[in-house]
């Protein structure tokens, strides 16, 4: 069975860039060099005082953090830890799904190479390019109106961690050959 789908802005289905109420005074800092792909491989145990200028994104379970400056390279993350003291730079869009908008979904929607394509000609620059916050609400992406959103977001969360399981059984292979 099918279900219908509708295109919606982004700034409809989700909040940009919520206000963040209070920074902890110890925290782990995500920069834009910490997200590979879908995975968060390194963060920084930042004190408030000394902490970069852009590091004010407080993330929360569920958030999908979009990485604004060349968003080709599609270094997206979706924030799925319990803890409350990870703070992203603003060198990403949080993205915070309304409810019934699935996040795994949405992260597999803005790693698909239409989004993308779509991104880039809102963005602005040639070296680095980039999109505001306003712009990126203003993309369009096509969304079930139904819970086939949360079947298909639970479908390649599942596929990128067969992926990343196989990925590495193939580094271990080859590193115990030696």
């Amino acid at each position: 069975m099918t279900y219908a789908w509708e295109l919606r802005k982004l700034k409809e289905i989700l909040e940009i860039n919520p206000k963040t109420e209070k920074i902890p005074d110890i925290f782990e800092y995500v920069d834009l060099g910490s997200v590979v792909g879908t995975d968060l491989i390194k963060h920084t145990k930042t004190l408030k005082e000394s902490a970069p200028s852009r590091a004010q994104r407080l993330a929360k379970k569920g958030d999908v953090f979009y990485q604004t400056v060349r968003p080709y390279q599609k270094n997206n993350y979706l924030y799925e830890l319990q803890y409350n003291n990870y703070i992203f730079s603003t060198g990403y869009a949080q993205l915070r799904p309304y409810s019934g908008v699935d996040s795994n979904f949405l992260l597999n929607c803005v790693q698909e190479e239409k989004f993308v394509t779509t991104v880039l000609n809102f963005c602005t620059g040639t070296s680095y390019p980039a999109i505001n916050s306003k712009d990126l609400g203003r993309v369009m992406i096509k969304i079930p109106k139904s819970t086939e959103q949360q079947k298909i977001g639970d479908f390649f969360k599942h596929l990128d961690e067969l992926i990343t399981l196989h990925q590495y059984r193939l580094k271990f292979r080859n590193f115990t050959k030696f």
